[in-house]
């Protein structure tokens, strides 16, 4: 922060709230070394004119240093981006909005905070951590300045302890979550308080912000937006591997990627339920967990470590027909289960221990469960049975259930993503076609329009590493997709994607690129981006043909 920018009296206050955070260690390194690091951009009236600047020392923004995926990531993200950070992102430079969008999680806020912090960062020092005061004694990726009472010196240059003490600040100045719906620009310009006729940056940086926090907080081992659940579901690793499950008449079948983004290993039984519906979701530890339920029987497995070896199957509970889980803020897993007698739920009261199972007061007996989060982090929960469809919500994150409430009539499938801006985007199947409806503010919903589509539809969701929705749907027959044409806008119409077949599902590979798995009688088969726009033919997923899926 510049020596230019006055102070709100309350600052101090908000700063001191974060001193029991121990920062870390940090040895001075140079960021690209090849290349000064990028000034001020001199486009827009009133910028000053661009300075040719000395490099300046760097700390690390991970510890644990930067990532394969990391440059991998920023290839991605270069082309994304329209402004100061076009053509500059690097491997370090992701580390230090990972570990910034990593923050933001595990305070339990949501991506849009996470898009205030680094819309401030890339205006502030274009995304350098520096360990060297650059103005009188301003610090680190916030350029924050002991001296004004942000941080002690070796604070401001840990990421960890400097995101905290931002989020404190833009609490105290947007009380209740109203940053959730003020311009993200308007907020950092307020928490880091430029002059004024500077304030304009914050905002022009807030689109590419915006990708740049999607894209971490999709692309992270430990992702908060539920996976699907189904005959066969495919989950993320700790260390960016997809693991994939699948339920045949025989028991659960388990293949995964050897490497990030890389082959896949032989399918290997794992026993458990036969004929299963599946559902997967991580630890707030990074380690994922299994459920497998089929008629009388609900069990599940789990890592032992993240991303380590699977544990054997202990009973969860039952009798049930679907199931679905998701993540709440907190990092708890919460899971929800239907049979003929409605839907109930069952979630971590710590990071290996369970509360009963509980009533949900209704829900469609004998329904199709699927999840998602809201903006704000609390799940979502949407049942469809043959007759009815309903939908039910956190009060809070982290927190009690709404009632349930009418959200339309009988299906055969249903799907569930969100868009850029995290508004959520609910796909429903029949026998006329697909149909559509989606959130117009982070409370209030559109009515059903149809999409056209296939009849009869089994449905996934999966987005681009620029937020785009894509929804893929197959029946007995054949299979297309449609996406939506940029973030938050308008659906193609629907183009082929193959053949027919039982099941589909769709994932995401560290690398940002969406992999889709498809089920039937012959066995399991998957078709990968090649890049962001083209696809693999579909091909067996492992060295054979795997469980058949009726």
């Amino acid at each position: 922060m510049t020596s230019k920018r006055a102070r709100r009296a309350g600052l101090a206050v908000a700063v001191a709230a974060v001193g029991a955070i121990v920062g870390l260690a940090v040895t001075p390194s140079f960021a690209d070394p090849a290349t000064p690091v990028p000034g001020p951009i001199g486009d827009q009236p009133g910028d000053p004119a661009p300075q040719h600047q000395p490099r300046i020392p760097t700390a690390p923004c991970d510890p644990g240093g930067e990532r394969p995926a990391d440059g991998t990531m920023a290839d991605q993200l270069n082309p994304q981006l329209n402004n100061t950070m076009r053509g500059h992102m690097n491997s370090y430079k992701v580390s230090c909005v990972r570990v910034i969008a990593q923050t933001v999680r595990d305070r339990g806020l949501n991506p849009r905070a996470a898009a205030i912090a680094i819309a401030t960062v890339i205006v502030e020092t274009t995304i350098n951590n520096y360990s060297e005061a650059v103005d009188h004694d301003s610090l680190g990726l916030y350029q924050q300045r002991p001296s004004q009472g942000w941080c002690q010196p070796v604070q401001c240059i840990d990421p960890v302890f400097a995101t905290n003490a931002f989020l404190n600040v833009m609490e105290q100045f947007y009380p209740n979550g109203s940053w959730n719906t003020a311009p993200i620009g308007d907020v950092a310009a307020d928490v880091q308080r430029p002059a004024d006729e500077f304030r304009y940056r914050y905002a022009r940086e807030a689109a590419d912000a915006t990708v740049i926090a999607d894209a971490m907080w999709n692309n992270s081992g430990a992702s908060r937006h539920p996976y699907a659940s189904g005959r066969v579901v495919s989950a993320r690793s700790a260390d960016g591997r997809l693991e994939t499950f699948t339920a045949g008449a025989d028991g659960v079948h388990h293949a995964y990627q050897t490497r990030v983004n890389g082959d896949w290993s032989a399918w290997r039984p794992l026993g458990g339920p036969r004929n299963a519906h599946l559902a997967i979701a991580p630890n707030a530890d990074g380690r994922l967990e299994l459920f497998a339920v089929s008629g009388q029987t609900l069990d599940h497995i789990w890592q032992t470590r993240p991303a380590g070896e699977w544990s054997g199957w202990a009973n969860f509970g039952g009798p049930g027909y679907r199931i679905a889980a998701g993540t709440n803020a907190d990092g708890r897993v919460e899971v929800f289960a239907s049979n003929e007698t409605g839907v109930f739920h069952k979630w971590q009261t710590g990071p290996t221990t369970w509360s009963e199972w509980e009533g949900t007061h209704g829900g469609p007996a004998n329904s199709r469960l699927a999840m998602e989060n809201a903006p704000d982090g609390r799940l979502e929960v949407f049942a469809l049975s043959d007759n009815t469809f309903e939908h039910l919500y956190q009060m809070r994150p982290n927190g009690g259930w709404s009632a349930w409430e009418n959200f339309g009539t009988g299906g055969r499938d249903v799907a569930l993503s969100h868009n850029q801006d995290g508004r959520l985007e609910v796909f429903a199947s029949n026998g006329n076609g697909v149909f559509h409806r989606w959130q117009t503010s982070h409370t209030t919903w559109s009515e059903w329009e149809g999409a056209g589509g296939i009849a009869n539809a089994e449905l996934a969701a999966s987005r681009s590493i620029d937020g785009r929705v894509e929804i893929f749907a197959i029946n007995a027959d054949t299979a297309s997709h449609i996406w939506q044409r940029r973030p938050n806008a308008p659906y193609t119409a629907w183009e082929s994607f193959g053949t027919g077949g039982t099941e589909i599902v769709a994932s995401n590979n560290a690398d940002g690129r969406m992999e889709v798995f498809g089920t039937s009688r012959a066995g399991i088969f998957h078709k990968w981006q090649t890049g962001f726009s083209t696809w693999s033919a579909w091909a067996w997923l492992a060295d054979s043909a795997g469980p058949s899926i009726e």
